[in-house]
């Protein structure tokens, strides 16, 4: 959120590519050797400073599928079980072999064995995951008509391997919506009589454009212009959002300016904008706002109403909800440049390495059916975005990044919580490119 805009005279004749790209999957470490993490702990230590972390040795993982172990045991008790174990880390297929069996030997001492489904009391399914921090092993129980449980082991991750997995389970797809030399600050696509409108927020008024022709790819023709009423002077670094409704098209909110259009269908469209310091909603159902600093890009920290007994929480940038089964947590990039998972009683801190100011939860029919988009800077001059879940309070990579060829600029979730769209200022042209970003399985 550090990129000032630039002001720039506005193209009638915009006529922008639709282009949709996917990223790449990561490929597979070469800085393996052929027995992976199964090497001794003497030959690990040997060789720690080129392949692995002397740490990760096969007892480590043998200690750790012990310990899950248990943990299933003591949820299920004893009879027989329907055992999965999905890896979505860097471990490899013979590390990942040794963890199973070591499971699977645990369980037997416990008095737990494995059987097919149909034979099974219950099932367990493993996961094998990562985070920025550690390896992260979780258990979801399923015995009878009971709950649901969760067990969860961790191991520590040397601080210079790479955390990323070669078959991560989330492919993340952009699509190209409009470009154009003027700013935007928020795109928003709803389907209207007529066709699909796409509308475009910028600092001086909501632009509605209409596709020519029932075509996905056809051009974008500017069918109505609705103007931004303003009597306060908006900062350099202007943020804006629109979020569409039920009972009206949409909302825009900016820095000390809400507007809206009218809610009759019979007459023609207008905004009518009013000065205000109200707080923006942080989700599309309005259940938890913010207070946007009106003279500065950030939210200040106050919230209304609060999250659980939270009613003020540090200046941040960007907000994403995670919705459990008693409670809801939220991840906050602060404007200090770490993150915050606040679930209404605690406040818990992460530094957050590359993290960028921009994170949205986004819905989908992958892995916990909500992923949290973020933003990376690893280059000064682009961005990235990558997909991570939070199963337990440590965020956990379940896609590669997507590059953009320029600084992302802008993120916000969709009205309908299913996609984001990111705004990007090329580093070549300066024009301003807004894209759609959905979630597919990869897996």
């Amino acid at each position: 959120m550090t990129d000032a805009y630039q002001l720039h005279p506005r193209d009638e004749m915009n006529r922008p590519p639709w282009l949709t790209r996917y990223n790449q999957r990561i490929p597979h470490m070469r800085a393996r050797t052929s027995s992976g993490l199964r090497l001794s702990c003497l030959t690990s230590f040997l060789l720690a400073t080129v392949f692995l972390p002397s740490s990760l040795c096969a007892s480590s993982l043998g200690d750790a599928a012990r310990q899950l172990a248990h943990k299933i045991a003591a949820a299920t008790g004893p009879g027989a079980v329907a055992l999965d174990v999905a890896n979505h880390s860097s471990l490899d297929d013979k590390s990942v072999r040794e963890v199973r069996g070591a499971l699977e030997a645990q369980l037997h001492v416990e008095g737990v064995r494995t059987a097919k489904a149909e034979q099974a009391m219950g099932t367990v399914e493993v996961v094998l995951s990562e985070s920025l921090r550690e390896y992260v092993w979780t258990a979801e129980i399923a015995i009878g008509s009971d709950e649901k449980k969760v067990a969860l082991v961790s191991l520590p991750r040397s601080p210079t391997e790479t955390p990323f997995a070669a078959a991560l389970p989330i492919v993340l797809k952009t699509t190209l919506l409009f470009a154009q030399e003027q700013p935007m600050l928020d795109v928003a696509l709803v389907e209207m009589p007529g066709g699909s409108r796409l509308l475009v927020l910028d600092d001086g008024m909501v632009a509605i454009y209409r596709r020519q022709g029932a075509n996905p790819g056809g051009r974008w023709e500017l069918e109505a212009s609705l103007p931004i009423a303003h009597s306060r002077t908006f900062p350099r670094d202007l943020r804006g959002r629109l979020l569409l409704r039920r009972d009206h098209l949409f909302d825009a909110y900016l820095p000390g300016t809400f507007c809206r259009t009218n809610s009759s269908a019979l007459e023609p469209l207008t905004l009518t904008c009013n000065d205000t310091d109200d707080p923006w909603p942080l989700t599309p159902d309005d259940s938890v706002r913010a207070f946007f600093a009106p003279a500065r890009n950030f939210f200040t920290g106050a919230l209304s109403p609060g999250i659980g007994e939270v009613s003020n929480v540090p200046s941040f940038y960007s907000a994403a909800a995670f919705p459990r089964s008693s409670y809801t947590l939220w991840v906050l990039a602060a404007v200090g440049g770490s993150l915050h998972l606040v679930d209404g009683m605690t406040d818990q801190v992460i530094r957050s390495g590359k993290w960028g100011s921009d994170l949205v939860a986004v819905h989908s029919s992958c892995g916990t059916g909500i992923q949290v988009l973020v933003s990376e800077g690893g280059d000064t001059e682009r961005d990235g975005l990558r997909a991570f879940e939070v199963p337990d309070r440590d965020p956990v990579a379940v896609s590669a990044a997507v590059e953009f060829d320029g600084r992302i600029v802008a993120l916000w979730p969709e009205s309908g919580g299913n996609g984001a769209a990111a705004i990007v200022k090329r580093k070549d042209t300066g024009w301003y490119e807004a894209y759609r970003v959905s979630i597919s399985c990869g897996n």
